[in-house]
């Protein structure tokens, strides 16, 4: 139950991995992911987290949005038109890395195809961090844990048993550094809908690191979890 992401050792006695999760939060705009940059290394986080992607490859072009993304973006857009907005382009990547170097705090990004899989582990990230929407897609899991480098996956609305099969198959490529962060699947969530001892749970029946992926307004869930022994922690901000 112990791995490295660069040169940050993750175990039982270490203190939690702290994620600033960027994610989209730069609106496409290279300069404001870059403040994002600063902004996360200011606040103490140990890594910042992006989201990679194509527009093309993640929805439909007639899909709906969810109902959070419909309170604070425009009704008649469609989701396919919000996301295409919020790539970053290819050439931003080593800016932002560069970014990263310069303000000693490690890069990530989120991959949603083996495309972005195959982009990201050419940029050389140190680990990769999975949605919870690509938990049930064994193929990119798959292909992930191929890659040999550390896997950090949120659970979100996932079963039990479908949690016990993505560790199935990232063991069944021989990769064992991996861990799993507990997740609500709302955004903001509640405190009442935490959830934190999935965490606990997690841990005792496959013998894994855990950790907490957190979508609240404040940080009573993040400091609660470490008490009960998250050793990664995932935080979403923005400016």
């Amino acid at each position: 139950m112990s791995f490295n992401i660069s040169n940050y050792s993750i175990n039982k006695n270490s203190p939690a991995f702290i994620i600033a999760e960027a994610g989209v939060n730069h609106n496409g705009d290279l300069d404001l992911a870059i403040k994002l940059v600063k902004k996360a290394k200011e606040c103490g986080a140990d890594c910042v987290k992006f989201q990679t992607f194509e527009a093309e490859r993640v929805v439909t072009k007639d899909a709906m949005k969810a109902e959070y993304q419909l309170k604070t973006t425009k009704k008649t857009e469609s989701q396919f038109d919000m996301l295409k907005k919020l790539e970053l382009p290819k050439e931003a990547y080593q800016e932002i890395i560069k970014c990263c170097k310069d303000n000693d705090i490690i890069f990530m990004s989120t991959p949603y195809s083996v495309e972005d899989v195959d982009s990201l582990y050419n940029l050389g990230v140190p680990a990769f961090k999975l949605a919870s929407i690509s938990l049930v897609e064994p193929e990119l899991i798959k292909h992930v844990a191929k890659k040999g480098l550390p896997v950090i996956l949120s659970t979100g609305m996932c079963t039990m048993d479908e949690i016990e099969m993505a560790v199935r198959i990232i063991k069944s490529t021989g990769n064992n550094d991996f861990a799993f962060l507990q997740c609500t699947t709302n955004y903001p969530s509640t405190l009442d809908d935490a959830n934190l001892k999935a965490m606990q749970t997690m841990r005792e029946k496959f013998k894994i690191v855990v950790g907490y992926s957190d979508h609240t307004v404040n940080d009573t869930a993040c400091i609660v979890s470490i008490a009960l022994g998250a050793k990664i922690i995932e935080k979403h901000f923005t400016l």
